[in-house]
């Protein structure tokens, strides 16, 4: 099969064509022809090599796959040859063809291209996993989402929303009008000193860190629930200093929860921005990550083939 080899870490020219076999499957596993994939900031950053893992290399990026269903593992139950699916997984999807867990599978409704499904495996489904599990946003709760115009922010703060929560987040001023698309959203400008003025909260989703980490921590009230997704060394002090309950959070990956982020997008109740939709090549690809090194699109690139 044709897929794309990362041999080091470093230059998009370490994105190489190449032909493999096929992958064996594991008894959970099925085989999926690969349709869409999406270029998320995890990909860019371990091309880069700011992601560990050199002593796997060389090996096959990638984090999301939407397609078609052509193998089945001998213990697979809920799935078919012929089904159209979608899911994350970790490496091995910059190929034709990709073997998932059936765990992490979800069916793609029927009114969903695999462009946007693919759009959607990752980063709003962190999203979508934030609002209704980690933080699980109330009616009439006020959060912060820092970072609304990634896909983890504009899932995020659509779901809570739709939740009844009043929204707050944080962006480039030059963003808001994209922002206030999805719904009564107040934009602050990242760069200002918000956490002077802003208080009371009672949840802040942060994907950043850092000393955003600590602005989260400050305009929350006691008791208030900050989940963190960079993984911050931070929190516990936090938490002990501003009595609030403050934690690292990481995507599961698990095809039920996509499932129902599908139904939503399906229903036209969460939208998914798509800012380019190009071919299926190492070109494409080289270019796209080398793209996304500079600047960051307000939407998904996705690569169709």
């Amino acid at each position: 099969m044709d897929a794309i080899l990362l041999n080091q870490f470093g230059s998009v020219t370490e994105l190489q064509s190449v032909r493999v076999d096929r992958p064996a499957l594991k008894p959970k596993q099925l085989l999926v022809a690969n349709h869409a994939v999406a270029l998320d900031p995890y990909d860019v950053k371990f091309v880069m090599g700011l992601m560990g893992e050199a002593e796997r290399l060389p090996l096959i990026p990638g984090s999301s796959v939407a397609g078609e269903v052509v193998a089945v593992g001998a213990a697979v139950t809920d799935f078919q040859i012929g089904d159209r699916v979608a899911a994350s997984r970790h490496h091995q999807t910059y190929a034709e063809f990709v073997p998932v867990g059936q765990s992490a599978l979800a069916k793609v409704p029927d009114n969903l291209s695999d462009v946007t499904a693919a759009a959607s495996v990752l980063g709003a489904a962190t999203g979508y996993q934030m609002m209704t599990r980690d933080l699980d946003i109330q009616a009439g709760e006020k959060i912060l989402i820092q970072g609304g115009t990634g896909s983890v922010g504009t899932t995020a703060l659509q779901v809570a929303l739709m939740r009844g929560a009043e929204v707050y987040t944080t962006a480039n001023s030059r963003n808001s009008a994209f922002l206030e698309q999805f719904g009564p959203v107040h934009c602050i400008d990242y760069k200002t000193a918000y956490e002077q003025t802003l208080s009371g909260f009672d949840a802040v989703l942060d994907s950043i860190g850092g000393e955003t980490a600590v602005k989260s921590a400050k305009i929350l009230k006691p008791g208030g629930r900050l989940r963190n997704l960079s993984n911050d060394a931070q929190l516990e002090d936090l938490s002990h200093r501003y009595q609030i309950d403050a934690q690292n959070s990481f995507a599961t990956g698990k095809g039920d929860l996509l499932q129902e982020l599908f139904t939503l997008i399906a229903q036209g109740t969460i939208k998914i921005p798509i800012a380019e939709v190009l071919p299926f090549s190492q070109n494409n690809l080289q270019q796209a990550h080398h793209a996304l090194r500079q600047s960051r699109p307000l939407g998904k690139i996705v690569l169709e083939q």
